[in-house]
Order: C-alpha cells, then sequence, then structure tokens
C-alpha cells in the first residue's frame, strides 16, 4: 500500500549526492526532503525535531555513530525508520546492521534506481537491501564460531596494530576518535578480547588482519 505525505530526513557528508537526492524527491508529491545535514549529529538532530517517517543515514559521517544513531532512534523514536545509504558492499556488516535496527540498505551506486523502492517497502513493515547485495547475504555461510570483522573494522584494527594512536587513524580515514573507539570496541567484543592490544592479538592469530 503506498501513502502520500512521506517525511524523510537525510544526512551525508557527499553534498553534490546529497543534491542527487533531493532532486530525485523534488518531482514526487508523496515524499517530503524536510531536512539535510552532514554529519552523524545533524541527523540526530533532524530526527528529534521532526520525527520523520524515513531516515536515510550515510555509514562514514563524522559525528555520531551508526550504532550510536540506530540505538537512539529505536529506543527514542521507533517511528522512523532507518535506511542506509552506503558505498560499502560487504554483506556481513550489512547483516549486522539490519539485525541492529536498520530497516533498509541501499547501495549508492544503484541509489537513484532503489531509493523510492526501499522508501515505499520499509514503510510497508517490511525490511529493504538493494538486490545485488541480498542475493551476497543470502548466499553466507551459516557458522555459530566464525568471526566476522567488517571492512572498515579491519582496516581500523589494522592500522592500530601498525601503533597508531586513535587520532592518527581517525585522520586517516576521516573520521572522529569517537567513531574509531566505536570500531574498536565492536573488535573487542566480536572477538571476546579484553582491550586494544588482546583484540589485535586475537585478530592477528586468526588472520582476520595481516601486517606488510
Amino acid at each position: 500500500m503506498k501513502r502520500s505525505n512521506i517525511t524523510v530526513v537525510a544526512a551525508d557528508d557527499h553534498k553534490v549526492f546529497m543534491a542527487g537526492i533531493d532532486s530525485l524527491f523534488q518531482p514526487l508529491a508523496s515524499i517530503n526532503l524536510i531536512g539535510v545535514g552532514y554529519t552523524g549529529d545533524d541527523l540526530l538532530m533532524l530526527i528529534q525535531k521532526y520525527e520523520p517517517d524515513i531516515a536515510f543515514i550515510d555509514l562514514s559521517m563524522k559525528g555520531a555513530t551508526t550504532q550510536e544513531i540506530i540505538s537512539t532512534v529505536t529506543k527514542n523514536h521507533s517511528a522512523t525508520k532507518l535506511i542506509a545509504l552506503s558505498m560499502y558492499h560487504d554483506p556481513h556488516e550489512v547483516s549486522l546492521l539490519m539485525q541492529a535496527g536498520l530497516s533498509g540498505y541501499v547501495l549508492k551506486e544503484s541509489a537513484f534506481d532503489d531509493v523510492i523502492n526501499a522508501v515505499e517497502t520499509v514503510l510497508n513493515g517490511k525490511p529493504f537491501i538493494s538486490p545485488a547485495l541480498s542475493k551476497m547475504i543470502e548466499s553466507l555461510p551459516f557458522n555459530d564460531n566464525q568471526v566476522f570483522l567488517t571492512d572498515r573494522e579491519k582496516l581500523i584494527l589494522t592500522s592500530a596494530a601498525q601503533g597508531h594512536s586513535n587520532k592518527k587513524i581517525g585522520d586517516l580515514f576521516d573520521i572522529s576518535e569517537r567513531t574509531v573507539r566505536f570500531h574498536l570496541s565492536n573488535c573487542c567484543e566480536k572477538l571476546n578480547a579484553n582491550g586494544r592490544s588482546n583484540a589485535i592479538a586475537v585478530a592477528l592469530h586468526r588472520h582476520l588482519i595481516e601486517l606488510y
């Protein structure tokens, strides 16, 4: 069932991409893009201010982390559906984020084909994942004992293993130190490690990261 007067906010640090999304919605009477931001903090502010039907989130913005945004929306703004707009193709990461509370995941490369369908699908109570990614997720092997680190987690943990500080890692990947700490904390949890050094040791032992 299609709805009218759908309210949408979005945040992405690529302003040209955001302008493209805005132009996609402009001709549609049923969808109203009411707020745009460029950081995770911007997105949380927009969600709190407007209580929109849909919030589009980029996974690599500065400010509030993806997990912080998902947690806040799940607890305090449950009527808002979160849809990721991302260039990342890692099916393990997508699966984990959908389990954490995302309603949809749209690849930026196919955004202009998938965004409208994603909005309608999640508002009808069904999850949406870009078709190419959906097929990859369906083919994932199931193994309770297997540890999956996302591509970003591997990069950050590798940088930590190379002796870089959180600030240096943040500078390397253009993210905040808080986001670096968030990813490292995720690595520790997934690897059942009791700290940064232990996580590095476990990841190296399991060949999840490599030092060259």
